[in-house]
């Protein structure tokens, strides 16, 4: 019988007292996800095209960080971007696929996810957007938001 596995004491407000404590632990640790993950700042990329290659690639690797930050829970200075590849980062289909629809839509560029996959690191990614966002790239004026213009 149930009843004669429970602590003698044990009444059923403690099931509900411990409801409670563990929805309120579950806040606190959505909360403490949400405060370290930094709000992600998306270039213009007419002012990419116009900015030197090294200025270009300090606006990218920040954008790039911040959007693997959102996507990955953590935060965008916890990011190692030289020293793994986007798999070790915890970049997977999934991850991937949403960070691919992010950076496109706000770049204005369609990014190959099997590249994006593939990179043997954060910033190589980073490169390949700085030689596709340089002078040569002039996103087209757009009056709505869908589709990318250029592809890597």
């Amino acid at each position: 019988m149930i009843s004669e596995s429970l602590p003698p004491d044990w009444a059923p407000e403690d099931w509900e007292a411990e409801e409670a404590e563990e929805a309120e632990e579950a806040e606190a640790a959505e909360a403490a996800d949400q405060r370290h993950v930094a709000e992600v700042v998306v270039p213009d990329p007419e002012l990419l095209a116009r900015l030197g290659r090294v200025e270009r690639h300090q606006l990218l690797h920040e954008y790039v960080c911040a959007e693997l930050g959102r996507v990955l829970s953590v935060s965008a200075p916890a990011i190692d971007t030289v020293g793994r590849s986007m798999k070790s980062l915890g970049v997977g289909s999934i991850h991937g696929l949403e960070l691919q629809r992010r950076m496109s839509a706000a770049l204005r560029v369609e990014i190959d996810l099997l590249l994006l996959l593939s990179a043997d690191s954060a910033d190589e990614l980073i490169d390949r957007l700085v030689e596709l966002l340089g002078p040569a790239h002039q996103p087209p004026e757009r009056t709505d938001r869908s589709g990318p213009r250029a592809s890597i």
